[in-house]
């Protein structure tokens, strides 16, 4: 913003018209007293005068620079927006990861305390109780874990949002929220429209604008005196005026033109590059994005149930005694990953569903 501003200073000042000189002396005074009284003394004001158009040239130039770094701030604003969602939906998933494997080590917990009563009571051996124990052991491991990747994502979501020293407390949002993809024939169509594409066409216009002035430099400011005498001997009074064109021999403003020229051929290079940047950025985007909401909805569709039913009935006939600990300990592990991963996929849908947004 503060660029911008100081764009618009410049606009303000560029294209004002030159301020006048004020003009005084004195001409032949004696050096000694034998000398004739031919003083003379005079007064006047100089003018510059711009030809060529070369002020509201220049002035039209600085009004399209600041253009071009408003645009620019439009795309800070959007890439920060971007960051900020992103940075969301990575706490959002960090808070319910942890959640998760709260609830593994929980179940864990119950597991052994399970397991040692029926230790105790003569129902299994010890090993069972060791392996059920080792489990606890990764579940509070990935669980510490889970908590550390936690507070980092709050402080990222902080920092994204300007103030990395701002304490995030809580978050609230649902990360299997509906998605509608919108068709990608509208979002190609609109990428004219994006903050991107509007900076580079101003930028290109810009640099027009500076050929342009170029141009008109080439033309010679004029300068106007005019010039009032009055003669010491005589008391006389005259009026003088003086006009000054500067002869554009040896600087025509060759190399600032072919600067400005060049200039420009490079903005429509980057103007170029910009908008096939921008039509891969949004392809890629719109694949991630139905890859994701792919692989969520299977596994939301056909896993997450299918894996609760398995671990129920594992867990049944666990209680009942028809299989071992060694049986069940992989499918709560199953279990937990399955959980994991919808959480992981619905991340990716709400970071890639922000990249589309954008180009909306």
């Amino acid at each position: 913003k503060a660029m911008v501003e100081a764009a618009e200073g410049r606009a303000r000042q560029a294209g004002a018209f030159p301020n006048p000189e004020a003009i005084l002396g004195a001409q032949q005074l004696p050096l000694s007293g034998n000398q004739p009284n031919e003083k003379e003394y005079l007064a006047g004001v100089g003018q510059t005068i711009p030809l060529g158009r070369r002020l509201s040239t220049e002035r039209e130039a600085e009004l399209l620079d600041r253009e071009v770094r408003a645009r620019g701030l439009e795309v800070k604003r959007r890439e920060i927006r971007k960051r900020v969602h992103n940075a969301f939906a990575t706490a959002l998933y960090q808070e319910r990861a942890w959640q998760a494997q709260s609830e593994i080590h929980q179940n864990t917990a119950k597991a052994v305390a399970a397991t040692r009563a029926r230790v105790e009571a003569g129902d299994t051996v010890r090993d069972d109780l060791a392996r059920v124990e080792m489990d606890l052991a990764r579940a509070k491991v990935e669980l510490q874990r889970a908590e550390s990747l936690r507070a980092q994502a709050l402080v990222g979501l902080a920092s994204a949002m300007g103030d990395a020293t701002l304490t995030v407390k809580s978050l609230a949002g649902t990360m299997d929220a509906t998605f509608e993809i919108p068709a990608l024939e509208s979002l190609v169509a609109n990428l004219s429209a994006q903050p991107e594409s509007a900076q580079a066409d101003a930028d290109i216009r810009a640099r027009m604008a500076r050929v342009d002035l170029a141009k008109a430099e080439r033309i010679p400011d004029v300068k106007v005196e005019l010039l009032y005498h009055r003669l010491e001997a005589s008391s006389a009074n005259t009026f003088d005026v003086g006009l000054s064109i500067p002869l554009a021999l040896f600087n025509r403003n060759q190399g600032k033109l072919k600067e400005a020229r060049a200039e420009q051929a490079a903005a429509e290079a980057r103007a170029r590059m910009t908008r096939n940047e921008l039509s891969t950025r949004l392809r890629e985007s719109y694949l991630q994005l139905t890859s994701a909401l792919n692989s969520s909805r299977t596994l939301k569709s056909e896993i997450l149930g299918r894996a609760d039913t398995v671990l129920k009935i594992a867990e049944a006939r666990y209680a009942a005694g028809d299989i071992s600990l060694t049986d069940l300990l992989p499918v709560r592990r199953d279990w937990a990953a399955v959980q994991l991963s919808y959480l992981e996929s619905l991340r990716e849908v709400m970071q890639a569903w922000a990249e589309v947004k954008s180009f909306q």
